[in-house]
Order: structure tokens, then sequence, then C-alpha cells
């Protein structure tokens, strides 16, 4: 066991010793970004930033001149990163009551830490770097919605009727790493990271049972676009291992996929220019995953994302936030352009919309004004696959349905977000608009909810609403 040294420490320096450890490196805005989240994403010309930041760095210095922590300037960069010493992290490690018996005990989500023997972290890796990026905008990102449950006025984290108290559990690539594996060690698949979920459930009829009574992990990879062909391959491979394993020992129906986080792209200029190089990535992921794993193409999803959007893809993944979906939809059917078109009273119907999956609620379905059109309503955000797919199947049902039926109105499919604008493998490559799925897209419309009013998009151009087909005029 780390012997105790006994020193005086306040709160705070324990508190940044604990952040530090969970992290293993960070520069001085995002450990201020975790102590202070609402400072999160402010500059050295904020004020309140600039004198938080002063603060932190005495307390720092501090720490440094009593031996806990050590900087260290990143080669031809004026970055500057901080971590711990032996004598911080055994101080730590006896505040927290770590011994070398925890060493694979602990699940390391959150501030569940196990024992790791102390060493100089890879501070000169750029690969580290963005890790260590992510873990502390998660971090700061939760600390802001924790701090927020704890204000009864503050309603700005509420979806689904749920106040939510977090947004998930993170856990690093030594605690994700497996363990008991009966698989070689090479071929073992180890990501940079996991989170965990712990969602809000609902039952058919859409009313609350509990708000932490359901789990979802996923595998977090921070991509920097070094692995292609045979190497994206060979971690795939390791992926299949890895979920054939969690099959075997009934674990895999907590484990719903693998986010795949890329570096912001370095020009923004173009929006679509932005986009298309995040979308080719995700491509390769998704073919070498096809490749791979085929035997869980159907239940393992595939998510991608930017450093920038991880927060806002988090936090699409929460049922909760599902379940909210009805809301800004209709705030959108009352546009000017849109009222004569979803915005009617009709007796026959029931209410404004059909809600096909309540305890879901992200499938929403409204005949037109005129019932020349059924409109689905599917509220995907960004690179979803299961999204896409499942979105497709539930289009291709309802139109062999009304086929069988010999039903005179025309099904059309509207994709809606609120954050981060879709793209399914048809959109990003035209060559993958085949067989059954044809349909789909000529009918497919997209609608931005991210403004004040909606915007309407056709093949990912946007268009008028009286220029669209079901629009009642």
């Amino acid at each position: 066991m780390a012997p105790p040294t006994h020193k005086q420490l306040s709160n705070k320096q324990l508190e940044i010793l604990r952040f530090i450890l969970k992290v293993r490196m960070a520069k001085i805005h995002q450990i201020l970004s975790y102590l202070r989240p609402e400072l999160k994403g402010k500059t050295r010309q904020d004020k309140d930033f600039e004198s938080g930041r002063k603060v932190l760095s005495k307390t720092i210095k501090l720490l440094q001149d009593a031996g806990y922590i050590k900087q260290h300037r990143v080669s031809d960069s004026t970055e500057v990163y901080y971590y711990l010493t032996q004598e911080g992290q055994n101080e730590i490690y006896s505040f927290m009551g770590i011994t070398e018996l925890d060493k694979n005990k602990h699940s390391g989500f959150d501030f569940d830490l196990g024992f790791f023997p102390w060493r100089v972290p890879p501070l000169e890796n750029i690969h580290s770097r963005f890790q260590t990026e992510i873990q502390c905008n998660i971090l700061a990102f939760n600390r802001q919605v924790e701090e927020a449950a704890r204000d009864s006025e503050n309603e700005q984290w509420i979806f689904g009727g749920v106040k939510l108290t977090n947004i998930c559990s993170l856990r690093d690539n030594l605690h994700a790493s497996p363990r008991k594996s009966k698989i070689k060690e090479s071929m073992q698949y180890k990501p940079d990271g996991e989170i965990c979920l712990n969602l809000s459930r609902y039952d058919e009829q859409g009313n609350l049972i509990d708000t932490h009574g359901e789990l979802a992990y996923y595998f977090m990879e921070y991509d920097r676009k070094t692995e292609y062909g045979e190497r994206l391959l060979a971690k795939f491979k390791r992926l299949n291992n890895r979920l054939k394993e969690l099959k075997e020992n009934n674990e895999l129906r907590y484990y719903k996929g693998m986010i795949v986080v890329l570096e912001n792209p370095r020009y923004s200029n173009n929006q679509m220019t932005t986009d298309l190089q995040v979308n080719l990535r995700y491509l390769n992921f998704l073919k070498a995953f096809n490749a791979m794993c085929g035997e869980f193409i159907d239940d393992f999803n595939i998510i991608a994302t930017t450093s920038s959007n991880l927060e806002s893809t988090i936090l699409s993944l929460r049922t909760e936030y599902s379940k909210d979906f009805k809301y800004p939809l209709i705030d959108a059917f009352r546009f000017k352009d849109l009222q004569k078109t979803f915005n009617y009273s009709d007796p026959n119907t029931d209410g404004l919309l059909f809600d096909y999956f309540k305890n879901i609620g992200d499938v929403l379905g409204r005949f037109t004004g005129d019932r020349k059109y059924y409109c689905v309503f599917f509220n995907i955000e960004g690179l979803n696959t299961l999204k896409w797919k499942r979105c497709i199947k539930i289009f291709n049902n309802l139109q062999k349905v009304a086929v069988e039926k010999n039903e005179t109105y025309i099904i059309v499919p509207i994709v809606v977000f609120r954050e981060l604008t879709p793209y399914s493998v048809g959109l990003i490559d035209n060559t993958l608009k085949a067989g059954e799925d044809k349909l789909f897209y000529e009918r497919l419309h997209m609608m931005d909810l991210r403004i004040n009013r909606p915007v309407l998009y056709k093949e990912l151009e946007p268009i008028d609403f009286r220029d669209s087909v079901f629009v009642v005029k």
C-alpha cells in the first residue's frame, strides 16, 4: 500500500491530483474546465476564465513545489501539460484508499480507479494528447450536467420528463482492456476507452418506469487516420474476437456499439468539405466492420463523430433525448409554411402524431392535411449506422403494407435532426443506393431543427417548403 504522507492538502488540491490521476496528464485550461464547468469553452479573453486560471496556477505551483506534480512543454509547441510524480500518485492513492490489491478489481468508470504502477505519461505522443483532450471534455461536460442537476431552477438538461444527473461514465484504455480473457493477447481488442450510459426506461405506453434502468456501453476509438487497409481490418478482426467472447459470456447485450471520434477537420471554410472528410473515414470503418464482423452487423452500431461534436453525439444516444423528439417537431409544424400540412385539427386522427415506439419516441407518423401523403419522421443525429438501417427497414415495411392494401396515399420518409447533420451510407456514396433502398432515397427528405425555423432538404440541398411535393399549399 502507498504510505500516507499526512501532509495537509486542501480539498481543491486533492481534487486536482485526483483529476490528473484519472486523465494522466492535462493542460491548465482542461483542469480549470473540470473544476469550474461554467468556464468550459471560454478563453483567456474572458475575465472570469483568466481570473480562475491565475488562481489555479498558484495552486498548481504549490503542488509542484511539494513534489506532487511536474510540468512538460511539448516539443515545438507552446502546450504545457501537468502530470503526477511518483510521490503525487502515492499521495492520491493513499487518500483514495487504492493499493496494489486493487489492480483489475475496479471498473475505471468515473473515479472507481484501480492500481497501476507509476510511469511518466506519453506526453510527446499526439494520439495520447488527443485522448486526453477527449477525456477532459467528457468529464467537464458530465460535471456541468451534474451541477445543473443540483440547481432546482436549472431546466437546461430536462429531456423526456427526466432531469439528467449525468450524461455518461467514462473509463480509459487501461481499465477498458479485457480482463480474464481466453483470447491470445496479440488478438485481443483493446479500445482507447469506453463510456457507459445509465438510461431511463419507459414502458410500451411511453410512461417512465425508472431513471436508471438500462446500461448501454460503447467502445471508444480516438482516430487520427493512421490505420488503413490491412491494419484497419486487423483491428476489426480483434473486435470480432471480443464481440464473440462477450456473446459467450452473455454480456454482448450491454455493448451497443463503437464511437469513432475524429479530430476536427483542418479546413472549416466549407461545411460540405469538412463533412466529407469525416464521412469518408466513417465509410472506411464501416466497410472494415462489415468485412470482419458480419455476425454482428445488425446489432452492433458504428457511430462516427468529431471531437467538437462528441458531446452532442453522446447526448443523442440517451433514451430521454429520443423521448423528447415530438416537442420540437410539433413546434416546427407551427411554422407558417407547414400549418396547413401538419398543424391541423382532425377528429379522426389519434392526436397530432402517431408514435410507433412509445418507449423510445424517435419514429412518428402524420398524414398531411389533404391526406395525399403519409410522412414518417425519424430522429437521427450524425453518423449512426443502425438508426439509418432501422429507418429504411420501417419505411420499406410501411410501403409494402400500403401496396398490399392498395392505399392511395404516398409514404414520405423525413429524417429530422436537432443537433448533428445525419448522413447515411447512401448519401455519402451514391453507388450504395441499391435494391429495395432505392425508393427510400428517392422520397427521402431531411429537416433541420437547429435554428428557430425548420429547414427542409432534398438530396442534401436546402429547398423551399412550397417546392416540396407533400406540402399543402
